[in-house]
């Protein structure tokens, strides 16, 4: 069977439901762009907002002289809400008080956890920066963890945890006491 030729030309020419051929072949590529970059977007946020949630913890924590249980309370509900609109229910805080002993040693004080992140032992050894260890000072140290899974990491199995560690030094009495 053979195609008759000004057929075959008549249809190499034809460029109607071009545009829709190329629109269908270019939408899905299009729609999977626009929700990565939207969960992108929110992945970002979350994790700016563990971010800040580190960094206030240990801000607060350094600007006092004696932490007691009521003040580490209300400090467990303001991280909670820093993250909102997010749930709280991922996030995880430890905050520690840390005596700097030697250039190469420090050991913790008194740490406290919240939300499943176990506190540090009292006593225990304690890597830190380089530049925070300074013999005879003490640093406070928050750490947070965010669990975080995009609405499609449900169908993809997908989750990220973003962590991270904000270290401070006391302003007004070093180091900060627990009771």
């Amino acid at each position: 069977m053979t195609a008759h030729p000004t057929l075959l030309l008549h249809f190499a020419c034809d460029r109607r439901g071009l545009a829709a051929l190329e629109f269908a072949l270019i939408a899905p590529m299009m729609i999977v762009l626009l929700f990565g970059s939207v969960e992108l977007t929110e992945l970002l946020a979350t994790d700016r907002r563990a971010a800040n949630t580190a960094a206030s913890v240990a801000d607060v924590i350094s600007r006092d002289t004696v932490i007691e249980d009521a003040e580490i309370n209300d400090l467990w509900t303001a991280a909670n809400a820093l993250m909102y609109p997010n749930s709280a229910t991922p996030l995880q805080i430890r905050i520690s008080s840390v005596q700097v002993e030697t250039a190469t040693q420090a050991k913790v004080l008194w740490s406290d956890g919240h939300n499943g992140y176990s506190p540090r032992a009292a006593g225990s050894a304690m890597s830190l920066p380089a530049g925070m260890m300074i013999p005879g000072t003490s640093v406070v140290v928050s750490e947070t963890t965010y669990h975080y899974t995009p609405p499609i990491g449900v169908f993809l199995d997908l989750a990220f945890d973003l962590d991270h560690i904000e270290y401070r030094r006391p302003r007004v009495a070093d180091p900060v006491t627990r009771n």
